[in-house]
């Protein structure tokens, strides 16, 4: 995509609270040819009447193969600036998106066995789009899933991810919530260690690769968790984000 493309607001989807998920389609057919890389960024542009535009990055949460639609997934903070506008969108509304840009995705198919994606809050959306890729493709990629979040019904995708991994074999979900859970919870609780990750994944294994996404010291700690698990700077992918308004 040679620069920004006008985009339609086609559906807007409350994701989780204070979540949304807007699915957007070119304003004319052919202008975006969803040639991206599962795991990079677009930035997402809004302007209001006799306001400057205004732009912030967003990870695509929908897969390539999908050539419907483009997906983004948004956090909507409190007196933010761009998410208050995210927040006011209707279907219909048009806005503008540039890109794809980032270099937070595969590197290189076949070398990759064993995925291991860590992800905590909206750290969740380049990995989506990954888990989508994964299954849609039918890569050979034994794929594990971490994903940390507050509670349940902040687990992004959940019914989705979980129809995925019962159909394909080679894709695990290891669900962690750090503050409440019901009763009846089947998943972990608390935050990611070394325990469960071992409990869960032969670390180490040849050709596993770890991805990790999320918050910037969250990010940050789970890279230095992993190596000191023994695990080599090459096998690490790590991107984070400081959560912009």
């Amino acid at each position: 995509m040679a620069g920004p493309v006008p985009f339609k607001v086609r559906r807007i989807i409350q994701a989780a609270p204070g979540i949304k998920t807007l699915q957007l389609v070119p304003v004319v057919p052919g202008s975006f040819s969803f040639d991206f890389k599962p795991g990079q960024f677009v930035n997402l542009m809004i302007q209001g009447p006799g306001e400057p535009l205004m732009a912030r990055p967003y990870s695509i949460s929908s897969s390539p193969t999908n050539k419907e639609y483009l997906e983004l997934t948004i956090k909507i903070l409190e007196g933010g600036r761009f998410t208050s506008k995210v927040d006011q969108l209707k279907e219909g509304d048009e806005v503008k998106v540039g890109g794809p840009f980032g270099r937070f995705f595969f590197l290189d198919e076949a070398k990759m066995k064993s995925l291991v994606l860590i992800g905590g809050g909206c750290g969740t959306t380049p990995f989506i789009s990954m888990v989508r890729y994964i299954n849609d493709r039918k890569l050979p990629i034994k794929t594990t899933y971490v994903y940390s979040c507050r509670t349940p019904a902040h687990i992004l995708f959940r019914e989705e991810l979980v129809q995925i991994a019962n159909r394909n074999k080679d894709i695990r979900l290891v669900f962690t919530t750090t503050r409440e859970w019901p009763s009846d919870w089947k998943f972990e609780t608390g935050r990611i260690s070394p325990e469960m990750l071992r409990k869960h994944i032969d670390i180490g294994a040849p050709g596993q690769y770890y991805m990790i996404c999320g918050p910037t010291e969250m990010a940050k700690g789970m890279a230095q968790m992993l190596k000191g698990m023994g695990i080599a700077d090459e096998f690490i992918i790590s991107e984070s984000w400081g959560g912009g308004a």
